[in-house]
């Protein structure tokens, strides 16, 4: 028996935690970051955990988070972009409940993600190499239950393009 929570992933500026505080407001649900897990475990901010102590061990801790999960019930939930990229991750969020992919056009979110600070991933990389991570990604992402276009919609049209998938008992695309 699959979990009920929702899972959202998807690239750096997808939208994945403005979409999911929405969401879970309007589902009367808790929201959760895997992001946050990770900052109030180890008390210091990702970028710092990026520059001191290196991306392998942001994605040791990311695996610590997708194990705690596993007590999460009814819950929304963002991940960060590149938590589901790793073998077997897709297959555990998958059994916590019902995956939904945030999927957009990579110039769209490129410059949402640009707009933000303390995006570690960001750092020191080109438009081509980050691009060239996406579509590493892409394959990941595809595995989810749902796939929500969020090309130039507000986070209000996701919010409700990611209910009415929710509410159809085969969805597979919006």
């Amino acid at each position: 028996m699959r979990a009920d929570n929702v899972i959202l992933i998807g690239f750096m500026g997808a939208g994945k935690s403005a979409v999911g505080r929405l969401l879970a407001r309007r589902l009367g649900r808790c929201f959760v970051e895997t992001d946050d897990m990770i900052v109030a475990r180890v008390g210091r901010p990702i970028p710092e955990i990026f520059r001191v102590e290196g991306e392998e061990r942001f994605r040791e801790l990311e695996a610590d988070a997708l194990d705690a999960l596993k007590l999460k019930s009814g819950d929304v939930i963002a991940t960060g972009g590149g938590l589901p990229c790793r073998e077997g991750r897709m297959e555990a969020l998958r059994a916590l409940g019902t995956v939904v992919w945030l999927a957009g056009d990579f110039a769209d979110l490129y410059e949402r993600a640009r707009r933000s600070a303390d995006r570690p991933m960001l750092a020191g990389r080109t438009a081509e190499e980050l691009e060239t991570l996406y579509r590493a990604r892409e394959p990941y992402y595809r595995r989810a239950h749902i796939v929500v276009d969020t090309g130039g919609l507000g986070p209000d049209q996701v919010v409700a393009r990611v209910l009415a998938a929710l509410r159809e008992p085969h969805a597979a695309r919006v």
